[in-house]
């Protein structure tokens, strides 16, 4: 998928809008950093971890890596200034009349033998999305999964209102999770990193900062709840930590960033667990992502003082009740229910009709 095949939004209706151009994701991310709400930090995560770490040479155009896309929907339409109306909101800060940003990311997945297509969304808004909002995001969806051959589309921490509103949705696999925040400053004032140390473990471990490699994968996708792609783990791997048994180096502890810099998919073997391991983990993980989400906010202003706040994100599953818990610990505040799930769309015959023809223009 790329730029090309997905203008059948901005060919159709003048309210569907790609985000072409490192300028003008630029222009989105710090629009979405001062939004500031849990699910404006997602997509920002997104945009950050796919756009710009990419290429920070504003003078060439990021968006020519098909793997991420960036869309965004309008509620009055707007006119084409220089072929490309996205160019239009960022010279003008036009925020006020975006509905939602998309964030679609297609990976290749040896697991289904096919390429899979992620979706995740950000409501304009500091509340829920008005009814119109969340019928014209169907809209777009059912296009999409046009578009997409009718396979099934996999939504990445997607609100569970928006997911349940969507017409005809079926989801055959879906794990409900509930999404955590913290101010950057309130973690930094919550741990203390002298409470971590090597009597927390036995000498059967090394209590060290490792990565998951993807020979890991294999255990990690048995163990974890939510049966990611090992194309998807092996992604994760640079923004994860690790701690390994020292007779034969097999993970016994572990968690990841995912792709819009929530961290996720927090396990500890069985036998290893209630020795601290997690809580060591998340602390070494947890200050190097903001590490790097400062580093990354920092390119897109001037002003340095401006990237003081932002917030980290964690997500567990509903059902999860120790990590939530670990959570809390943390300084964590539950902000809102969301899922991971892979979803279809059984429609009367007019409507599937409607969105094949509709994604071909």
């Amino acid at each position: 998928m790329n730029q090309d095949s997905l203008k059948f939004s901005a060919l159709e209706t003048a309210h569907i809008v790609p985000v072409l151009g490192c300028k003008n994701h630029i222009a989105v991310a710090r629009h979405l950093h001062s939004l500031g709400t849990t699910h404006a930090y997602r997509a920002l995560g997104g945009i950050l971890s796919s756009c710009l770490l990419v290429n920070v040479d504003c003078n060439q155009n990021t968006s020519s890596y098909a793997h991420n896309e960036v869309w965004m929907h309008s509620r009055s339409g707007m006119e084409t200034v220089a072929g490309n109306r996205s160019s239009h909101i960022a010279k003008n800060n036009a925020w006020d009349i975006v509905d939602f940003f998309v964030l679609l990311t297609v990976y290749n997945s040896s697991a289904a033998n096919t390429q899979k297509l992620e979706v995740r969304v950000v409501i304009n808004s500091v509340g829920q999305a008005l009814p119109r909002t969340v019928k014209e995001f169907g809209k777009f969806v059912l296009s999409l999964w046009g578009l997409w051959n009718n396979h099934a589309l996999y939504f990445k921490g997607v609100e569970d209102y928006l997911l349940d509103s969507l017409p005809g949705v079926v989801c055959s696999k879906r794990i409900r999770c509930l999404n955590y925040s913290v101010d950057n400053t309130d973690w930094q004032h919550t741990f203390n990193p002298g409470q971590f140390s090597a009597s927390a473990v036995s000498h059967d471990l090394e209590l060290q900062m490792c990565q998951i490699q993807p020979r890991d994968i294999d255990v990690i996708q048995k163990l974890n709840v939510i049966d990611y792609d090992p194309e998807y783990l092996e992604l994760c791997c640079p923004a994860s930590a690790c701690i390994r048994r020292s007779s034969d180096a097999a993970p016994v502890s572990w968690v990841v960033c995912h792709a819009d810099y929530q961290i996720g998919a927090l396990l500890t073997v069985d036998q290893y667990r209630s020795r601290g391991l997690a809580k060591y983990i998340l602390h070494r993980l947890g200050d190097q992502m903001i590490a790097q989400f400062a580093a990354k906010i920092a390119l897109l202003y001037d002003d340095c003082a401006i990237n003081s706040a932002f917030k980290l994100q964690m997500v567990t599953e509903l059902t999860n009740t120790n990590t939530q818990r670990l959570f809390e610990r943390f300084g964590f505040k539950p902000v809102d229910n969301v899922s991971w799930a892979e979803c279809k769309f059984d429609l009367p015959k007019h409507q599937r009709e409607q969105s094949i023809a509709y994604s071909k223009l």
